[in-house]
């Protein structure tokens, strides 16, 4: 089950009024708002640029299609995706996320928007997939997800997909955008990594790559672009891929993530890229979790 409150909140250790003691992690004051809790600034929206629009409709025709839509994958007994179950029990906290999420975007003119946790095991690629499925519902919103965890790829299983062609080959321009990617009915696309990327860490600040990974995604030029992240403190190729993103959603594992880890989180985040706000999922899988998280 995913909770979208802000974790701190869950917590009951920031803003209570209370005096600091043990059980108060140490910190220092964090500059980041969570964005999604509230009105932001308007911003200046963001030109799509890029290919023309028939060549942006041209690849998109071009993507091979794996499914008609993500109710037919979620229906597909061969996959039973549960990420993109709008039935499922995440569903409804995955499309409130949505609301947030899109309303945040569109005010601030953002497009690329980051999802990490602080280690592996979290459910981070199950939240960066349900968002995409969620957000694909609006058949009017183009939306791409892609595997940016290169040394630990896991969305293509997740979804049970094949993928052949390593993401590397894309990102450095071996490979065109439709040998890669592959679409879901009309309006998602999923840029999906097969085998891990020996060097992931060097190959994210290759200059070539980054022009690979913009190029990528502006021969879609679709509305929103979900990155699905290493984890942000144990995987250095996470912050380096940090300048690449417009905002980063944060997810907390609701029986093992300690509030320390949020504030270290939080400072890696901070100067870098805006934080959207802290996802905790897993929320109901121990009734002592929340109690273990607030002493740590």
């Amino acid at each position: 089950m995913i909770n979208t409150r802000i974790l701190e909140q869950r917590l009951g250790w920031r803003g209570n009024g209370q005096e600091s003691g043990d059980d108060q992690p140490e910190s220092r004051p964090i500059r980041h708002e969570s964005v999604l809790q509230g009105r932001v600034r308007h911003a200046p929206g963001r030109g799509r640029g890029g290919p023309r629009r028939a060549d942006i409709e041209a690849t998109w025709a071009a993507l091979p299609a794996i499914a008609p839509s993500t109710d037919d994958m979620a229906g597909d007994r061969r996959r039973g995706l549960a990420p993109f179950d709008r039935n499922g029990a995440a569903a409804a906290a995955l499309d409130q996320l949505r609301t947030q999420l899109l309303r945040v975007t569109r005010e601030n003119g953002w497009r690329r928007v980051g999802v990490t946790a602080p280690a592996r095991g979290g459910g981070c690629s199950f939240v960066a997939a349900g968002l995409a499925a969620s957000v694909a519902r609006l058949n009017y919103i183009r939306v791409l997800l892609m595997d940016m965890d290169l040394s630990e790829p896991g969305l293509a299983r997740l979804l049970r997909i094949e993928s052949g062609t390593p993401i590397s080959d894309l990102l450095v321009g071996a490979a065109p955008v439709e040998t890669w990617m592959m679409r879901v009915g009309d309006n998602l696309a999923l840029g999906l990594g097969g085998e891990p990327v020996a060097g992931a860490a060097d190959l994210v600040q290759n200059p070539d790559m980054i022009l690979g990974l913009r190029a990528a995604i502006d021969a879609l030029s679709p509305d929103l672009v979900i990155h699905d992240l290493p984890p942000l403190l144990t995987d250095p190729s996470a912050q380096a891929l940090l300048p690449q993103l417009d905002a980063v959603l944060l997810v907390a594992d609701g029986t093992r993530t300690q509030a320390r880890d949020i504030i270290e989180c939080e400072r890696c985040l901070e100067g870098q890229v805006p934080l959207l706000g802290v996802i905790l999922n897993k929320s109901e899988d121990t009734g002592n979790a929340d109690r273990r998280l607030s002493r740590n």
